[in-house]
């Protein structure tokens, strides 16, 4: 668990920011760099928090997915999403991998695969890509599961993959970072930003990196400026997203504050092996009730479930 740093004052020092985001004023570079310059914690929070609110007011959704490694098994239980894991050799063999998936689990949303991986595996060919996802669409896929936007080349290439994707009949929903030092993260916020604003097509951000260098690890104080920042760039992407196995509790309460809204990654299975209260379910709506918001379970479309 990183730690978080502790608050370097109480002064609101970020008011005129504050007064803009309300409004729904766009944010703009200069003053995203303006929060990363600040040491003020409780400012950066007061920011990204009435970011929050203003995109979904005092609601926070968490998912529960049940991972499938490449053509093996998984115990489904109470999963909203399906998510399929594993790089495939061919498209064959991506394909047989969706259709055993799909099996295990009719009638659940089902994604897979990262994004660039798919593109390395069809050479980068944007025509290939369209063939490819159409072929996986057919087999069961809605969605890929990833797009991993550090791998993804420019962002104009960035663009024409997830339109290619998209034309083939898959979703791109959810964006996240592999590998960022943190000089490189609000470059990648505004990548985020650009894809959605080309595209639609993105529902949910999560910009924490899944692969921390270990020779300069990120601080608990980067990783929240991080989703603030998140919150207020990406104004139009729904979700700003934490994923809960990798981050653990505790930083993704504290990421709510700062302006996520979505928790990934719950486990499908209400094992009450230490008790009702650790069960997933009633530990992550005990989590987000703590961080002042209120729980709302949705599937891997991102919708709310009944």
């Amino acid at each position: 668990m990183k730690e978080v740093q502790p608050m370097a004052g109480t002064t609101h020092t970020l008011e005129d920011l504050e007064t803009r985001v309300t409004a729904g004023e766009p944010f703009t570079r200069q003053d995203a760099e303006r929060v990363l310059a600040t040491t003020d914690l409780v400012s950066i929070g007061i920011l990204g928090e009435a970011a929050r609110r203003q995109r979904s007011a005092d609601r926070v959704t968490f998912g529960r997915v049940a991972v499938i490694p490449a053509d093996g098994s998984a115990e489904i239980g109470q999963a909203g999403e399906v998510r399929i894991v594993g790089v495939p050799t061919s498209l064959d063999e991506a394909v047989a991998w969706v259709r055993h998936a799909a099996k295990q689990a009719p009638g659940r949303p089902l994604t897979g695969f990262s994004l660039a991986d798919l593109m390395d595996l069809f050479g980068h060919d944007d025509r290939e890509l369209v063939k490819a996802a159409a072929s996986l669409r057919q087999a069961g896929l809605e969605s890929v599961a990833e797009v991993p936007i550090d791998r993804m080349g420019s962002i104009g290439q960035l663009i024409a993959v997830v339109k290619a994707v998209t034309e083939g009949g898959l979703g791109v929903w959810r964006l996240t970072v592999e590998r960022s030092p943190l000089e490189e993260r609000l470059s990648l916020t505004e990548r985020a930003a650009a894809l959605h604003d080309a595209t639609g097509a993105v529902r949910a951000f999560a910009p924490l990196p899944r692969l921390d260098p270990a020779n300069v690890p990120s601080t608990g104080y980067d990783d929240v400026r991080t989703i603030a920042i998140a919150r207020l760039f990406c104004r139009d992407i729904p979700f700003i997203q934490v994923d809960w196995p990798l981050y653990g509790p505790k930083l993704a309460q504290v990421a709510i504050a700062f302006g996520a809204n979505d928790i990934d990654g719950i486990a499908p299975v209400e094992s009450l092996a230490e008790g009702p209260r650790r069960a997933p379910g009633e530990e992550i709506a005990r989590q987000i009730r703590a961080a002042s918001a209120e729980p709302a379970e949705r599937n891997g479309r991102y919708e709310i479930r009944a």
